[in-house]
């Protein structure tokens, strides 16, 4: 693994855990994964379970299933302990509110953007 993807997946690491989703769940490492993927390929988000799933669950060798069971239940985690408002954090203004727990794909996307951002960042020397 080169330096930037060490870095990439410290900064990654960082924003789940603030967000209540540990390391010792298997949501974890998937939704983490499904982070970098859609964020290189945004057309994943509109064939999560034709494509994504089936892509983190080859990867991983597990069944899609378990994929998504596995980050629903992380992002369940996080919405019970408020985890989520994390997000706000990172984006400096009301995105969630926690009466809200959003879907696999909107939270993936909504982390997908602000790693792509944080990227194009670092490429220009802001980040």
């Amino acid at each position: 693994m080169e330096e930037n993807e060490i870095e990439d997946y410290e900064y990654l690491t960082k924003i789940l855990i603030n967000m209540g989703i540990t390391p010792d769940k298997l949501g974890f490492e998937y939704l983490r994964y499904a982070i970098t993927l859609v964020a290189n390929d945004s057309s994943y988000l509109q064939a999560i379970t034709k494509r994504l799933y089936p892509d983190i669950a080859k990867h991983f060798g597990v069944k899609s299933r378990d994929i998504e069971r596995c980050i629903r239940f992380a992002i369940g985690q996080s919405y019970n302990c408020g985890g989520l408002l994390e997000i706000n954090n990172l984006y400096g203004t009301v995105v969630y509110k926690n009466d809200y727990k959003p879907t696999n794909g909107e939270l993936i996307g909504i982390l997908a953007d602000k790693f792509v951002m944080h990227s194009k960042r670092k490429k220009v020397g802001l980040g």
